[in-house]
């Protein structure tokens, strides 16, 4: 029974990790002057907009590829319907990545490395960072290759995080989905613990062991 215990614990602060306190996040503090956290945070009024900002800003270099927004090169690929047409709008990565192999090597001869997708990248970083980073990418990552396109563009830099957050933040009808999903893996762990827990001491009892 005390393994039993343990192991739940174990699964128990496992999944608060992941999904209440994830120590792998960015916890660098950076400042946001409160009219464009308002702005970055209301993804109803400015997500739109701000989809349309980065199709004109960011879209040379980055892709939101959970949006089925694609590097622009690819985006006027006449390859890209017909997969969209086998696959669905948002491709698989794998495919995503093969087919358009060439497209990512030129960017990263352009840019050392292939720019990356931004599907997730409001959890990763957070508004504060994406602010700041996107209006002066070298003073917050002295020698990044990101150019400085919207420096001096405070508000429609706002609207474009407005964009990513909407895209990396999943809607009320998927957050159930996936609440219930870990509570029904957390349940059957547990159960599961329990029932082994039991089969062993009977098999322990048939030995004369226990």
């Amino acid at each position: 029974m005390i393994k039993t215990v343990f192991f739940t614990g174990i699964t128990l602060i496992f999944f608060y990790i992941i999904w209440i306190h994830n120590i792998f996040a960015h916890r660098e503090k950076y400042e946001m002057p409160a009219q464009y956290a308002k702005i970055a945070d209301d993804v109803k009024s400015y997500a739109k907009e701000g989809k349309q900002l980065f199709e004109q800003n960011c879209q040379a270099c980055h892709s939101v590829r959970y949006d089925a927004v694609y590097i622009s090169s690819v985006q006027a690929n006449p390859k890209l319907q017909t997969l969209q047409e086998k696959y669905g709008k948002v491709l698989p990565r794998d495919v995503y990545e093969a087919v358009f192999y060439e497209d990512l090597m030129a960017l990263k001869q352009s840019f050392g490395k292939v720019p990356p997708d931004l599907s997730t990248i409001y959890l990763v970083k957070g508004k504060e960072y994406l602010f700041n980073f996107t209006l002066e990418p070298q003073k917050v990552l002295p020698g990044t290759s990101m150019p400085a396109v919207m420096t001096g563009r405070p508000e429609e830099t706002a609207k474009i995080i407005a964009y990513l957050k909407s895209v990396a933040e999943p809607s009320p009808e998927e957050k159930n989905k996936r609440m219930l999903m870990g509570v029904g893996t957390i349940a059957y762990l547990i159960v599961m613990g329990v029932l082994l827990w039991l089969w062993r001491g009977r098999i322990l009892r048939k030995m004369g062991l226990h």
